[in-house]
């Protein structure tokens, strides 16, 4: 993992996908007569993506990751920052040059029953991103969709079936086969088995491994299941408040979490193996609303270890033990 944002990754042909200071910030409307406030989603996120490795984004509901995944896709522009990939920074890209990197980059949503459309068959969801980008024919668009039906799992017979006639664990085969169907560089996978069974999630996770290992995709996985992020990632970015507060490698973090948001994420995962279970830490009160952040550290007002430093100064995202770690005190508290 490059844990120097400031590298020149983008002329090494092995970074698919890098963010550098990544923003967004949203005006947010108060009521009448008053001055709309400025919710800030995400605030500087730094990352790069490698062919073949899998990213986890993790954190408590509200500290940017679903806004980062818009980003990464193209939903939507960001506020500053810059995003290259494929030789372009598409954050301030025209639109021939997004027409042009879009397909590169696709999504596997949470819900499965919502993602997919319930009036068109499974072939003509298979076949619609290769109508809008390619001039495939007709048989050479249903061959590609059944071939990829099969890499998935699914049968020949599904399509020409309905989502309503699968499970959720087949609809979300469908999704990820439709997501592949253009041979994207990168999956943006927002909580793709938190709606799942747990009997099925492991048969999703180990699917998503297998594609990856067979065509090198690379997925930044948004998840704050942590048993699951440990099954599936390389790289792990712990997010709060809209910045980041460690990224490392899964081993690193999950072995030793430095910063104290990190520790205490890890401490609520339960554990099977009395050895690995780690000594609980309570956190006091809630996620700050991004519309009204604490000074200095996001963290301070919920941290065990503040001191007057962390009200007042924001910490700087530093190297410490072959991760990056935003924290006054580490030396003290590691």
């Amino acid at each position: 993992m490059m844990m120097n944002s400031n590298m020149e990754t983008i002329a090494n042909p092995v970074v698919l996908l890098e963010a550098k200071n990544l923003v967004k910030h949203y005006s947010v409307s108060q009521g009448l007569f008053k001055p709309k406030a400025t919710a800030r989603a995400l605030d500087g996120i730094s990352f790069t993506l490698q062919p073949g490795r899998t990213l986890a984004v993790v954190g408590e509901s509200g500290c940017g990751k679903s806004t980062l995944a818009r980003q990464i896709t193209m939903i939507e522009p960001p506020t500053g920052g810059e995003l290259w990939m494929d030789g372009a920074n598409i954050a301030d890209a025209d639109h021939a040059t997004l027409k042009r990197v879009r397909p590169l980059v696709q999504m596997v949503f949470q819900n499965p029953y919502a993602s997919l459309n319930p009036r068109k068959k499974v072939g003509q969801m298979l076949e619609e991103p290769l109508i809008i980008n390619t001039r495939l024919s007709g048989k050479e668009r249903a061959d590609k969709a059944q071939a990829m039906m099969a890499k998935v799992g699914l049968r020949p017979e599904h399509y020409g079936r309905y989502p309503h006639m699968f499970s959720g664990g087949q609809r979300q085969r469908v999704a990820i086969a439709r997501a592949l169907m253009l041979d994207p560089k990168v999956i943006v996978a927002d909580e793709p088995v938190s709606a799942l069974d747990v009997s099925i999630q492991a048969q999703v996770l180990n699917l998503l491994m297998d594609l990856q290992q067979a065509g090198g995709v690379a997925y930044l996985f948004i998840s704050h299941n942590l048993s699951v992020v440990e099954h599936i990632a390389d790289d792990v970015l712990v997010m709060y408040l809209g910045k980041t507060v460690e990224h490392g490698s899964k081993e690193q973090v999950f072995s030793r979490p430095l910063h104290p948001y990190t520790k205490a994420l890890l401490a609520s995962t339960p554990r099977i193996d009395p050895a690995q279970r780690q000594q609980k830490m309570m956190l006091p009160g809630e996620l700050p609303s991004p519309l009204a952040p604490p000074p200095g550290c996001s963290f301070n007002n919920r941290c065990p270890h503040a001191i007057e430093r962390c009200r007042q100064e924001v910490p700087v995202l530093r190297p410490f033990d072959d991760r990056l770690v935003a924290c006054h005190r580490l030396e003290e508290i590691s």
